[in-house]
């Protein structure tokens, strides 16, 4: 009988977590992280922290996640969430979204969660969760940080666009004319064949420079 008890008090009405507590929460709403959690009003004795914290990992902006279970009705939630290295905007009209150093694209509730260095993909919409090549992320947000004290001056406005078809990652300038990249090997070969090019050139009429192969240049108009 006092087993039976135990059992009953175990998973009856009374053992029931009534409490989530979380923290670290920035880019996802709090009330977001308890009901994917779903501990809320889980039997406390059965209620599972590995299996919540599987759950967690699927919301894209968590990267990890410690859950606690506290008898008899609370429970903890400490997230680590990834850390945005750059914007990444879809030209064919997908939400603005960021994107952390392992290629991982999430939203957030924080407009300035992110440094103010921006990609635009010409290449099709993307959707949070998915994951991009980390080394392409890496070189976008490099090409995104070159101005005009970098380059010439007239590359004012900079812009990086992740081009369809083989042209790949491309910065584009304001007064018209553009260097094509490519993909993201050899990325600092690739940058400081285009600078020494524009250094070398800096009043040279140009449609475009291309170093997508690091070991040759070429450049339009001839």
């Amino acid at each position: 009988m006092c087993a039976a008890a135990i059992v009953a008090a175990s998973i009856g009405p009374f053992w029931r977590i009534r409490d989530v507590a979380i923290e670290g929460a920035h880019h996802v709403a709090v009330d977001t992280v308890v009901a994917t959690s779903a501990l809320l009003g889980a039997q406390s004795f059965t209620a599972s922290a590995a299996r919540a914290r599987i759950r967690l990992l699927q919301l894209p902006a968590v990267r990890d996640a410690h859950v606690e279970i506290r008898i008899p009705d609370r429970a903890r939630v400490v997230l680590s969430e990834r850390v945005a290295v750059a914007r990444w905007l879809s030209s064919a009209g997908g939400a603005e979204l960021f994107v952390d150093a392992d290629g991982v694209l999430f939203a957030s509730l924080d407009p300035r969660g992110a440094p103010d260095v921006r990609v635009t993909d010409e290449q099709k919409a993307r959707q949070t969760g998915e994951r991009l090549d980390p080394a392409l992320v890496d070189a976008a947000t490099k090409l995104a940080r070159l101005g005009p004290q970098d380059l010439r001056p007239d590359a004012t406005s900079p812009r990086v666009v992740l081009a369809a078809g083989a042209t790949g990652l491309v910065l584009r300038v304001a007064a018209g004319w553009e260097i094509r990249f490519g993909g993201a090997e050899r990325i600092d070969d690739k940058i400081a064949l285009a600078r020494r090019f524009l250094r070398d050139n800096p009043q040279r009429k140009l449609d475009y420079v291309d170093v997508r192969s690091p070991d040759q240049i070429v450049f339009s108009p001839s």
